[in-house]
């Protein structure tokens, strides 16, 4: 099930997930080379402060202690940190590895003390002694990270102590970055709302054929274009349409060509009944071919109107109904419309003229009376046409759409029909996609609905 947050259109959807993979992936990518660049810059830090120790040391060991201030003056930098005092610095965390590298680099002996402690990147170290330290030495908080600090004791017995900080790291989400994950963003939209309407287009044309195919309106085979997949549903589409149309036309051939057929030796029964003597026999079988007539004359008649193939074309619903009520009010029938004004519908109109004047027909017949009524929902259109007559069973109500069932128990029947009337007019609704249905109203009567789509 589609979560709400999500939004309907597969474009959209597509683009939130490339935005926020996006999006996700910049930051892991971000965090990753900040990671790696803090270790890197500690690492090259770390070497670079023992190297300027080395060389401040011998400087500091070949030149006499009235110039000591000036060499440490010369020496210190922003990321380097000297001062000469009597007591030495013991760090609660020793780096014996730096500790061994740098005596052998001053050939120290072991009994000259050196004290040296490391923060390594991953937080190895004692940070907070670190920062206490560096505030009592220089007097202000570091503003940097210290990487290294400690102790070298010197010829002269005093103590060189130092504080080694990391490079200020720039901030991860600058406005260049920003500005760059932006344009990229922007880029990769554009890209991709192309390919994704590319392929999505014969999918929209696709919708709309099958929406015109289910309301019989004849159309052209779609156009197969687009990736091979879309192409390949695109294709099936059409065969299966061109396979329908050709299934319905073979059985609608069928149909007449069998109705046809049987009206030869109907013909032939019916004289040959002539010959018969006066009597009941020779009654029932002549109303009995009678009967199998009107039969064959609906089903043909059914059959031709399918084959003419009507195209749909629009018009305006509420003139066509206003005008079948003002024929059937010219003949005196008691028919009732209520007009919601100008409706354009796409339809085909003497299909849907058909069905009106059955379900109509079939009101006034057994009710003496019809009432319709048009209104419209989102999406769909309700034609309803009522009667004030007795009604159907509820069991009935789907029977009385199969073809030659007639309810002689519920609703008086006359001679003539035979049953196809209200089959037909399902069949002519389902071609326009629509539904018939029949309920019993609650006031009374029973009440025929046409749902078409709109």
């Amino acid at each position: 099930m589609t979560r709400r947050w999500l939004p309907a259109s597969l474009t959209a959807q597509v683009l939130l997930l490339m935005l926020g993979s996006l999006i996700l992936a910049q930051v892991v990518s971000i965090q990753i080379y900040q990671t790696e660049r803090s270790e890197t810059l500690g690492l090259v830090n770390s070497r670079f402060a023992m190297l300027r120790l080395i060389s401040v040391v011998r400087l500091l060991s070949d030149t006499p202690p009235e110039l000591h201030r000036e060499i440490l003056r010369a020496s210190r930098s922003e990321s380097l940190m000297l001062r000469l005092q009597a007591d030495p610095l013991l760090p609660e965390e020793r780096n014996p590895r730096y500790e061994q590298r740098l005596r052998a680099e001053l050939n120290y002996p072991q009994e000259r003390g050196i004290f040296i402690s490391v923060e390594t990147p991953d937080g190895i170290g004692a940070v907070r002694p670190l920062r206490q330290h560096f505030e009592r030495l220089h007097g202000r908080p570091p503003i940097r990270d210290i990487r290294l600090y400690g102790a070298i004791e010197l010829m002269d017995g005093q103590w060189l102590t130092f504080s080694s900080l990391a490079d200020k790291e720039p901030p991860a989400w600058s406005s260049r970055a920003i500005i760059s994950l932006l344009l990229l963003a922007a880029v990769l939209a554009v890209i991709t709302t192309w390919i994704l309407r590319r392929v999505t287009r014969p999918l929209q044309q696709l919708t709309a054929q099958a929406e015109q195919f289910g309301r019989g309106q004849t159309t052209e085979p779609i156009s197969e274009c687009g990736p091979r997949e879309v192409r390949e549903t695109l294709a099936a589409f059409n065969r299966m349409q061109a396979r329908l149309d050709r299934f319905v036309q073979d059985r609608t051939q069928m149909l007449a060509a069998i109705s046809h057929d049987l009206r030869t030796p109907l013909t032939s029964l019916r004289l040959r009944s002539e010959f018969l003597p006066d009597g009941e026999d020779k009654q029932k079988m002549q109303e009995t071919m009678a009967r199998m007539e009107e039969m064959l004359r609906a089903t043909l008649a059914f059959a031709r109107d399918d084959q003419l193939a009507e195209p749909s074309r629009s018009i305006d619903l509420d003139s066509l109904l206003q005008s079948l009520v003002d024929d059937y009010q010219d003949e005196g029938a008691a028919v009732n419309y209520h007009a919601v004004g100008q409706l354009p519908y796409m339809c085909h109109p003497d299909m849907l003229r058909r069905v009106l004047q059955n379900l109509i027909d079939n009101a006034l017949h057994y009710a003496g009376s019809a009432d319709i009524t048009l209104s419209r929902a989102p999406g769909e259109l309700y034609i309803r046409i009522r009667d004030h007559g007795p009604g159907i069973p509820e069991a009935d109500l789907e029977q009385v759409f199969q073809p030659f069932v007639r309810l002689d128990g519920a609703r008086n029947t006359e001679s003539g029909s035979v049953g196809l009337g209200l089959s037909i007019a399902r069949t002519l609704i389902h071609r326009h996609g629509g539904e018939l249905r029949l309920h019993n109203h609650p006031q009374g009567g029973l009440e025929a609905c046409i749902q078409l789509p709109e």
